[in-house]
């Protein structure tokens, strides 16, 4: 039986989304952290689960399969975390692979515009460091990077691809109702993702709240002790689960190394309390 205390990481990224890390690579540095359980919660897919699972079960690390949507409310760009999703949904596969398809002609674009802001950089630069992951800025960043046209990770989004950015271009989102309803056909808990001080907006709270999203991620590395409090305070003031994790992608683009930002295994236990037992 795990201890309830031990600690966990559930916000991690793999090379199946932005990180540069396949799952097996994450289970062993998480199991070196002395993690109990880790999620990792792709941008937009959940491919890198079954591995994650596998290379858990010889670890001893154990898995809480997620994954991460992006979403504009209220004008402001928000993620729902999907815990304890089953990987095998059919309509979850569908609504992923789609936004994956968008991903791919955002960075078209975005590429295009970088090349006419008159740096020498192509999507085939990009889609080689994206690999068999989903697409995204991070890896037309790492692109800039390798091409010396930037000094540092963070200098592509404030530069380029930010939203003040020459080459900005818009995701394509899901609506949040879609995206919890998503979240729930596929056994799932919706949580908010590292909310930070818009925790504070209540309107846009209860809008979260009544389409169904159950918890708030307090612990992150963007959260400050002051941040984590308030966050804390409004879970316990609607009866919603208090999640957290590094959101590990790689060391460039690193502000918490895997197992630094963690919750006890109780979280763990009730994601699964109330996703029905997965």
């Amino acid at each position: 039986m795990t201890d309830p205390a031990a600690p966990c990481d559930l916000h991690l990224h793999s090379f199946h989304s932005d990180g540069i890390l396949s799952p097996a690579e994450l289970v062993r540095r998480a199991r070196g952290a002395g993690l109990a359980a880790i999620a990792i919660a792709d941008h937009d897919t959940i491919a890198g689960q079954a591995e994650a699972i596998e290379a858990g079960g010889r670890e001893g690390v154990d898995i809480v399969t997620a994954v991460e949507f992006s979403l504009i409310e209220a004008e402001r760009d928000i993620h729902l975390l999907g815990y304890c999703v089953d990987p095998a949904d059919g309509p979850l596969s569908t609504a992923l692979a789609e936004l994956a398809a968008a991903r791919i002609e955002r960075a078209r674009v975005i590429v295009e515009k970088i090349r006419e802001a008159g740096v020498d950089i192509s999507f085939d630069d990009v889609r080689a460091l994206a690999g068999r992951g989903s697409i995204g800025r991070p890896h037309v960043a790492r692109a800039l990077l390798r091409a010396g046209a930037i000094s540092s990770f963070y200098e592509a989004f404030a530069r380029y691809i930010g939203p003040d950015g020459p080459a900005y271009v818009p995701k394509r989102v899901l609506a949040l109702e879609t995206v919890v309803e998503l979240v729930h056909g596929a056994g799932g808990v919706a949580v908010w993702a590292h909310p930070g001080r818009m925790v504070n907006d209540e309107p846009l709270l209860g809008r979260l709240l009544a389409a169904g999203v159950r918890g708030l991620e307090a612990t992150h590395p963007n959260h400050n002790n002051t941040t984590v409090a308030l966050i804390v305070a409004a879970t316990e003031r609607f009866g919603l689960v208090a999640t957290g994790g590094s959101d590990f992608h790689f060391d460039e683009a690193m502000k918490a190394d895997i197992g630094e930002s963690t919750v006890p295994y109780r979280i763990v236990e009730e994601l699964r309390r109330l996703a029905g037992g997965r």
